[in-house]
């Protein structure tokens, strides 16, 4: 009897492991500095990507997030990973990102640029990259 439920919990496990291989993915921003932090992603309108067509801080052609100070915001893209390629599609659907607080502002134009910056700040999880965290301290 012991050994079918150390069966079962092996195969739940398994089950569980398997159904559960889309982690959702997301850009992350955490201000660390003493002054309110703004991020602006200036979108592309000629390029269709349903990921950005319900962010809850999108204004017309913008996603801008006010962050105060010590304080975090995500910007949530579904299911998957931050492959290259993934970023890459991504990136395809901004003009610009800018970051700005009291003390500096640091625009982004170029796609290759973009896709470089967010690259660099990918988190390297278990085998899967879900996170960009961008830290402004």
């Amino acid at each position: 009897m012991k050994k079918n439920i150390n069966k079962n919990i092996v195969l739940l496990l398994i089950v569980m492991l398997c159904l559960s291989c889309d982690p959702p993915h997301s850009i992350e921003f955490i201000n660390n500095a003493d002054s309110e932090l703004k991020i602006k992603f200036k979108i592309d309108s000629t390029v269709t990507t349903y990921d950005l067509d319900y962010a809850e801080n999108k204004k017309g052609d913008s996603i801008v997030f006010n962050i105060k100070e010590k304080d975090t915001a995500s910007l949530d893209f579904g299911i998957g990973t931050w492959s290259e390629s993934e970023i890459r599609r991504q990136v395809n659907s901004f003009n610009t990102l800018e970051i700005e607080n009291s003390d500096f502002k640091k625009t982004l134009k170029s796609k290759r640029e973009m896709e470089k910056f967010l690259i660099e700040n990918r988190e390297d999880g278990i085998g899967w990259k879900t996170k960009i965290i961008i830290e402004v301290k």
